[in-house]
C-alpha cells in the first residue's frame, strides 16, 4: 500500500550514493546497521513514507544556515571532549603511577582501557539511535561518562582507575558512532564536505589539546586535576546538548506519521530483531574487514597512524625532556605543531572538495571514487617525511624547533587520509554498508592504538629516538602505495565486493529494515 495523500508522509530511499541534491540515508561515522536475511514485509504491507515536499519545514535539511551550524558545533564539541578525554589523562599518569606504586607501563594503561572502551562502546550506539533517534543517545551518554570520570579523580587505588577509565571510555563513544549521522541529516549532499571537514577536526583536535592543557596543568596541581578539567568540559557542552533538536528522519517520519494518524511500518518480531542487532553490532563489520580488500587495506593503514599518534604521547615527553630538558608544560606545547598540521590539512581538503570533487559530482557521468583519492596521496607522502624528520632531528646539535616542526607533515597526513577513507567508503558502498565499514575501521583504530603506549617507551629506551622513530618511518613508507594500488585496482575490486555489486537491491531492503525497527 503506497499513500498518495499530498500531506502523508512516506517511507523512501535514494539509491545513487553520489547523485547530487538527493537524500542519502545517514551515515554513522563509527558504527554499522544491518544486512542480515530476514523477512521483508511483503510489498503490499509496505508503507512508504517522506517529507511533504521540497520545501517541508521539518525536514532538517531546511533549517536555517544558523540553526544548522549551531547543531554542527555542538555535536563537534562532544566528540572534542569525548577525545579529550584520552589524552589529558597521559600528563598525570606518571604521577599517578607513583601515588598508587605501580609501574609507569600500569599508570598508562588507563590510557589504552579508555581506547578500548572507545572501540567497544559505537556497539550499542547504533541500534539505539535508529530507532530512537540520535539525541536520546547524546543525553544518556555523555552525563554516564563523567560519573566514572568522576570515579577516576576520586579512585583511591589503581583497580577503581582503571575500571573506571574502561566505562568512561565506553559510556563516552556512542557520541563518536552517531555525530557523524547527526552532520548528515541536516546538510544537503553539496555542503557535506565542507560541513564534515570541519566537524572531522574535532576528534583529532581532542587528542592533541590534552597534552597541551595537561602538561602545565600538572605542574601545579595533581594528576585528579586532569579528570576536573575533562568533567569542566563536559559540563559546559551539557547545556548546548539540552537544545538540540532531532535529526534522524526516519525518527522524525514516524513522530509525524503518529501524530496525524497514519499507519505505520510492520515491526519485526522480536527473535528477528534480536538478530539484526548482533549482526548491526558484530557480524558484518568484522565480516567486511575480513573479506573486503579496500576495508581491510585502508583501516590497517588508519589504524597505524592513530597509533603513532597515541605513541607520540609517551614518545614525546621522553624525546623532549630527555634530549631538550622540557618541562612537563613546555613538553605540552610541542604537540602545537601537530596541531597546526590539522588545520593545514583540512583547510587543503575544503579547497581540493569545492574546487575539485563538488563541481565533479554534478557532471552528468560523476568520476569513480577512485578520482577522489589524490588527499590520501598526499597524506601517505607526507607520513614518512615527517617521521624521518623527526628521528633525525632529535638531537642536541639541532634546535628544539625542528622536531616540532615535523609534528605539522604528520597533522596533515593524519587528516587527509582520514578524509579520504571516510569519502572512498561512502561512495564505494550503499549507506548502511559503508557505516560498517567504519565501524570495522573505528575498532581497529582505537585497539591498535590502545597498543601502542603500552611499549613506545621501552621501545624509545632500547633502539634509540633516531631508530625507534624511523621504525615508524618505514613501516608508514611500506603502506606508501595503498592509494596508489586502490587507484589501480579500486574499480576491480569494487565490482568483486558483495556489497557493491547489485546496490540498488541492497539499498532497498537497508530500507525496509531501518523502517520496520
Amino acid at each position: 500500500m503506497t499513500s498518495t495523500l499530498s500531506k502523508t508522509p512516506k517511507w523512501s530511499r535514494n539509491t545513487s550514493a553520489t547523485a547530487v541534491g538527493q537524500e542519502q540515508e545517514p551515515i554513522n561515522i563509527e558504527q554499522g546497521s544491518y544486512d542480515g536475511k530476514i523477512e521483508k514485509p511483503a510489498a503490499t504491507d509496505f508503507i512508504e513514507l517522506e517529507w511533504d515536499g521540497p520545501d517541508d519545514p521539518e525536514n532538517p535539511k531546511n533549517w536555517s544556515y544558523l540553526k544548522r551550524w549551531y547543531t554542527t558545533f555542538v555535536v563537534a564539541w562532544m566528540c572534542l571532549v569525548v577525545t579529550f578525554g584520552s589524552s589529558i589523562y597521559v600528563s598525570g599518569a606518571l604521577e599517578l603511577a607513583a601515588e598508587f606504586h605501580v609501574g609507569d607501563v600500569v599508570g598508562f594503561l588507563g590510557l589504552s582501557l579508555y581506547l578500548v572502551g572507545l572501540a567497544c562502546g559505537p556497539t550499542i550506539a547504533a541500534p539505539i539511535s535508529e530507532t530512537v533517534g540520535r539525541n536520546p543517545v547524546y543525553y544518556i551518554s555523555i552525563p554516564i561518562s563523567m560519573l566514572f570520570s568522576t570515579g577516576v579523580g576520586k579512585a583511591p587505588n589503581i583497580g577503581t582507575v582503571l575500571v573506571c577509565r574502561f566505562f568512561s571510555g565506553m559510556f563516552a563513544s556512542p557520541v563518536l558512532a552517531v555525530a557523524g549521522g547527526t552532520i548528515q541529516d541536516i546538510w544537503e549532499v553539496d555542503m557535506v564536505g565542507l560541513a564534515m571537514s570541519g566537524f572531522c577536526m574535532a576528534p583529532f583536535a581532542g587528542p592533541v589539546l590534552g597534552p597541551i592543557i595537561g602538561g602545565y596543568l600538572i605542574a601545579r596541581k595533581s594528576w585528579r586535576w586532569t579528570m576536573w578539567v575533562l568533567l569542566m568540559f563536559s559540563g559546559a557542552v551539557l547545556p548546548l546538548v539540552a537544545t538540540l533538536s532531532e535529526t534522524y528522519k526516519p525518527v522524525l517520519l514516524k513522530r509525524r506519521a503518529i501524530k496525524r494518524g497514519l499507519p505505520l511500518p510492520p515491526k519485526l518480531p522480536p527473535k528477528q530483531a534480536l538478530a539484526l542487532i548482533f549482526t548491526v553490532t558484530l557480524v558484518r563489520p568484522f565480516q567486511m574487514l575480513l573479506l573486503e580488500p579496500i576495508v581491510l587495506a585502508l583501516s590497517i593503514y588508519m589504524a597505524f597512524v592513530f597509533a603513532v599518534l597515541f605513541g607520540f604521547f609517551e614518545a614525546f615527553p621522553f624525546v623532549f625532556r630527555t634530549v631538550y630538558h622540557f618541562s612537563s608544560g613546555q613538553v605540552g606545547l610541542t604537540f602545537i605543531g601537530i596541531g597546526v598540521g590539522l588545520l593545514i590539512g583540512s583547510a587543503l581538503y575544503i579547497f581540493l572538495d569545492r574546487t575539485r570533487y563538488t563541481p565533479a559530482m554534478r557532471l552528468p557521468v560523476p568520476p569513480p571514487p577512485e578520482a577522489r583519492l589524490l588527499p590520501a596521496k598526499i597524506g601517505a607522502v607526507a607520513l614518512p617525511v615527517s617521521l624521518f624528520w623527526l628521528a633525525w632531528t632529535s638531537r642536541h646539535s639541532v634546535h628544539w624547533i625542528a622536531p616540532v616542526l615535523a609534528g605539522v607533515p604528520f597533522g596533515m597526513a593524519l587528516i587527509l587520509l582520514f578524509f579520504t577513507v571516510v569519502t572512498y567508503f561512502a561512495l564505494c558502498y550503499p549507506a548502511m554498508a559503508t557505516a560498517s565499514a567504519l565501524a570495522a575501521n573505528n575498532m581497529l583504530r582505537y585497539i591498535m592504538a590502545a597498543g601502542f603506549p603500552l611499549f613506545t617507551i621501552q621501545m624509545y629506551q632500547k633502539m634509540g629516538i633516531d631508530w625507534a622513530t624511523s621504525f615508524y618511518a618505514f613501516v608508514a613508507l611500506a603502506l606508501l602505495p595503498v592509494p596508489w594500488a586502490l587507484g589501480r585496482f579500486g574499480a576491480r575490486l569494487r565490482a568483486g565486493s558483495r556489497y557493491g555489486i547489485k546496490r540498488d537491491m541492497l539499498e532497498m531492503e537497508e530500507l525496509q529494515v531501518v523502517q520496520s525497527l
